[in-house]
């Protein structure tokens, strides 16, 4: 098995990173073939336009990606069909991202109405957290969720507002009562302190 069902009737393209047929005494960590060596090209190599495999190596895994032919079952030695992520997607195959999962946890704690109005922030620097915005007409709230707990807080601006004009403190909110019991009273005495403390201390 050597052409796949792309170039059957066409030529391969010309490879842009072909096979290094002298060895240059590299060993290939995740299969051990040495560089240059028939393992490696098999290993390594579309069979059919001897393009690098996007996935590398990493111990001849079941499958394997090429930029032009597509997707090689390396156990099989067969080329995969297209793959159809609407048809992954409606048979529950489709990998749901981690935004997804707190938006569907925003969405059962505070309400569908509410999750509706609330999108994603990827400015902040935090990565142990995903950070929202619920936006309306407007008026902001922000909100950021911690996937390890599963659990939400909601920011309210520094009380220290004289001082400190961009810093926040978050409370904790497990249900849409305690995010309207924010909005109309400020931060509880469960709020963290400012995230911008050490700035102006």
């Amino acid at each position: 098995m050597t052409t796949c069902p792309s170039h059957q009737t066409t030529a391969p393209p010309k490879p842009a990173m072909p096979h290094n047929t002298p060895a240059d005494g590299s060993v290939c960590k995740g299969c051990a073939a040495i560089g240059g060596s028939e393992a490696e090209r098999r290993n390594h190599h579309c069979p059919c336009c001897g393009e690098r495999f996007v996935s590398g190596c990493t111990g001849r895994p079941r499958r394997r990606t090429c930029h032009h032919c597509g997707t090689l079952d390396t156990h099989a030695d067969q080329w995969l069909p297209p793959a159809d992520p609407i048809l992954e997607l409606l048979g529950k195959r489709h990998t749901l991202t981690p935004w997804f999962r707190a938006w569907e946890a925003a969405a059962l704690r505070f309400g569908r109405d509410v999750a509706h109005h609330l999108a994603q922030v990827t400015t902040e620097v935090d990565q142990t957290r995903l950070y929202g915005e619920i936006t309306l007409r407007g008026s902001v709230l922000a909100i950021r969720y911690t996937p390890e707990t599963g659990s939400f807080e909601a920011a309210s601006d520094c009380p220290r507002r004289t001082e400190c004009r961009r810093g926040r403190v978050w409370t904790p909110v497990a249900i849409r009562e305690d995010l309207l019991d924010l909005r109309l009273n400020g931060p509880s005495t469960r709020a963290s302190t400012c995230d911008r403390a050490s700035r102006h201390s």
